[in-house]
């Protein structure tokens, strides 16, 4: 069962707009529905909301979302992991600068078997995974085709929703009009009525005064 129904409240080709100032502009009417919801309805789900099924993202997902939320910029490749660095030689040796050494010849290792072994890998790719990669690109192409046509079919289909909508709400605003007039009317001669009743009733007790005297 759906949350809302296919009606709206408005009639936005023959509504007249709202004014920008006053008691009856849309700014007052979003002030007033705001001061009426919670101050947490922003943040909390709708009662009528299905509970959300339990997540399990991986860590590179998390840390994307860390990065998301904390509004941080999205960085490029970090190209000094396919450089390598020459160690600092000091002038004069110590326990400390052979140390610092050491560990610099450990990263430079570390970084060379890297290098060597993701060269290895491309040449792999280059050599076997070509028509492979070739093939994917054109699925790829084919699935992103498909999707644009849809697209293109979806905005068609909204266009000729919208062009519908205002071709009737256009035919039936001279109904509408004349709906509105008697609505303005009847609610005038309600008024008129009650006022009269009004009279009636003031004149009624003053001549039950007058005869209680």
């Amino acid at each position: 069962m759906p949350l809302t129904t296919a009606s709206h409240d408005s009639l936005p080709y023959i509504d007249p707009r709202p004014p920008l100032t006053g008691p009856h502009s849309l700014t007052a009417a979003t002030t007033l529905i705001n001061s009426l919801l919670p101050p947490s309805h922003t943040q909390t789900p709708h009662p009528s909301l299905p509970p959300l099924r339990p997540t399990n993202p991986t860590p590179l997902a998390q840390s994307e979302q860390s990065r998301i939320a904390a509004q941080k910029p999205l960085t490029g490749i970090d190209l000094s992991r396919y450089e390598l660095d020459s160690p600092s030689l000091s002038t004069s040796p110590s326990t400390k600068s052979t140390q610092n050494l050491s560990a610099q010849l450990q990263n430079l290792h570390t970084a060379s078997t890297y290098l060597r072994t993701r060269a290895h890998h491309l040449a792999l790719l280059d050599r076997y995974g070509k028509n492979g990669w070739l093939v994917g690109n054109s699925q790829l192409e084919d699935l992103l085709g498909r999707m644009e046509r849809e697209v293109v079919e979806t905005r068609a289909e909204v266009e000729g929703v919208c062009g519908e909508r205002k071709r009737v709400q256009e035919g039936r605003r001279g109904e509408m009009e004349g709906l509105e007039r008697g609505w303005r009317e009847g609610v005038g001669r309600v008024v008129e009525v009650e006022v009269a009743v009004g009279e009636v009733e003031g004149r009624r007790r003053g001549v039950l005064r007058d005869a209680g005297r």
